[in-house]
């Protein structure tokens, strides 16, 4: 059975249907199999990504879609050059941030932010454009003169959209400056400093919770002097015990930015998932303590693979590599699924794959514009381990590639000239599970 579904309405389907289940569970069949979450095929998919000059959006998907709208916004003005859903395509910035709607089964559209951030930090940006904020997590912003970090939240859809916003800095929770729930109109597109929120905050997070209406978020991060060029920031996934973090290698220096959102200390290990010896601690980082409600900044050594921080109270983490001209974010990583995960090459990219458990393998396919096959790559992954390519170890001149490793983690580095961005590679919005629902003692 395939039923339309998309990003605006699925929460509140599944939560609906998660409501239904445990208000009659007296009355269900105890047969485990007819209770087994479906797949559905996911028939729409809506993105924002945030415009600036010398940045470009780059649309794609898995596979053809059906339609797709692009429209600049506030103004909805059409963006003609994003409106083949059978390639991947690319458009300068519009407007304040640009809307991408795409139909079609289980075509995967995903879209990206590339380029130079020219007035913005002056640096390399390639980032996945945002999906719905339910719940998002943003750790290592600035507030201070040289680095005022920018939280851009757009409404992409035909109603009201109204988020709230909490927020953490290294002595405790921030009271937020101004109004802390935020009414976007359709369409509209708000940019909110970092010192708008809390000034003189060298290091903060900000959560946005969605609250009614569709709304994205990301941070564009950048800065001048001790913080010097620019990364859009992508959202992590609420605090856990155990995260997986992009992390960039190089010269330059690094830090793990760690929030502790709750009311006891948070007793952290960090630990790399190596190529070479699989999971170890690192020096120094067996036991870092992120006190209640704070933000903790600790040094990382040189480290060419993902990070595995593990705590004994839910964190949320960022690393931050710093070059001479640029910064690099890394964010949480989410386990990839059986459904394909898409990342565009630009300039020099270098594809990770992680495990953060036991060992396995992925599957990486680089295609062209036109959505040809050019090579493919299988990857043995060490168990708590980690293993490196490079896009044109896969195929020579791929327009992107399209990476398949259930239970495993990925991170794109993507470098030119003395620019760097860090991006998490994440699944493609091809199929969601779904749970089934009962009403009169029968499951549909």
């Amino acid at each position: 059975m395939k039923i339309q579904i998309t990003p605006r309405f699925l929460a509140p389907v599944v939560a609906a249907a998660v409501i239904v289940v445990a208000a009659v569970v007296p009355s269900v069949s105890r047969d485990a199999d007819e209770r087994s979450p479906e797949t559905l095929d996911v028939d729409a998919t809506t993105y924002t990504c945030p415009s600036g000059d010398g940045l470009s959006v780059l649309a794609g998907q898995v596979s053809p879609g059906d339609s797709v709208s692009a429209r600049a916004l506030p103004d909805d003005a059409e963006i003609a050059d994003l409106e083949n859903p059978a390639v991947w395509r690319a458009a300068g910035s519009a407007g304040e941030a640009v809307a991408v709607t795409q139909t079609g089964s289980g075509s995967g559209a995903a879209g990206f932010v590339a380029g130079n951030a020219d007035g913005s930090g002056d640096g390399l940006v390639v980032a996945p454009c945002a999906t719905r904020a339910d719940d998002d997590w943003f750790t290592g912003l600035g507030a201070v003169d040289g680095h005022d970090s920018q939280l851009v939240i757009v409404n992409p859809g035909d109603g009201p959209a109204v988020v709230r916003l909490s927020a953490w800095g290294e002595s405790g929770a921030l009271a937020i400056a101004a109004d802390d729930t935020i009414t976007l109109d359709a369409g509209e597109v708000r940019r909110v400093a970092a010192s708008d929120l809390a000034a003189a905050e060298t290091t903060m997070a900000v959560r946005v919770q969605r609250l009614r209406g569709e709304a994205t978020a990301q941070v564009l991060d950048a800065g001048s002097s001790d913080v010097r060029g620019s990364e859009l920031m992508t959202a992590s996934a609420a605090p856990a015990r155990e995260v997986v973090v992009a992390s960039a290698d190089g010269e330059g220096a690094r830090a793990l930015l760690m929030t502790n959102p709750g009311e006891e200390t948070a007793n952290v290990r960090v630990s790399a998932l190596g190529a070479d010896n699989g999971t170890y601690v690192l020096e120094g980082l067996d036991d870092v303590p992120v006190e209640p409600g704070t933000v903790a900044r600790v040094d990382l050594p040189s480290v060419d693979a993902p990070l595995l921080v593990s705590a004994d109270q839910p964190v949320t983490a960022t690393s931050r590599w710093q070059g001479e001209n640029d910064l690099a974010l890394g964010t949480s990583l989410t386990a990839l699924e059986d459904r394909g995960a898409l990342l565009p090459v630009v300039g020099d990219t270098r594809l990770t794959v992680a495990s953060a458990g036991r060992a396995g393998q992925a599957t990486v396919e680089g295609f062209d514009t036109e959505m040809n096959s050019l090579g493919e790559q299988t990857l043995d992954i060490p168990e708590g381990g980690s293993l490196a390519i490079g896009a044109g170890e896969v195929a020579d001149g791929a327009a992107y590639l399209l990476v398949t490793g259930p239970g495993m983690y990925a991170q794109a580095r993507y470098a030119e000239g003395d620019g760097i961005a860090l991006a998490p590679v994440l699944a493609a919005p091809t199929a969601v599970l779904a749970p089934h629902v009962s009403w009169g003692g029968r499951w549909h």
